[in-house]
């Protein structure tokens, strides 16, 4: 994958997608826009609304970075950062996402060159 246009992140990692809106954070949510125009790839919000799961193919992305940035030697601030859920939030409260989300804690454990950075508006 590419890197991001976001221009304080190397990349982005969205291993689910869709969200419910819980505050005025929310009110202006651009990939609420996008699923509106792709539910099937980017999910529907709401609390009704579906979540999509990503590819096993794309779960393997950041092991990738992981792999580039142990062979480039990055240390400190030159290590990659992933911006993990602008499509989602990863602390939504659903009973499908328990699996996911440890799956995704799981993976973040096992790539400790990038750094996660897990940006949520549900601050409990």
């Amino acid at each position: 994958m590419a890197k991001t246009k976001i221009q304080w992140c190397d990349y982005t990692f969205n291993p689910w997608r869709g969200c419910e809106k819980v505050s005025a954070g929310c009110d202006h949510c651009y990939a609420e826009q996008q699923a509106k125009r792709n539910p099937k790839v980017f999910g529907t919000w709401g609390a009704d609304g579906v979540r999509v799961v990503a590819s096993d193919a794309y779960w393997k992305q950041p092991l990738k970075w992981n792999r580039d940035a142990l062979a480039a030697g990055l240390e400190g601030d030159a290590r990659p950062r992933v911006f993990c859920g602008s499509m989602m939030d990863v602390f939504e409260d659903r009973p499908e996402l328990v699996s996911w989300r440890a799956h995704l804690f799981g993976l973040i454990a096992q790539t400790q060159k990038p750094q996660s950075l897990l940006l949520t508006n549900r601050s409990e």
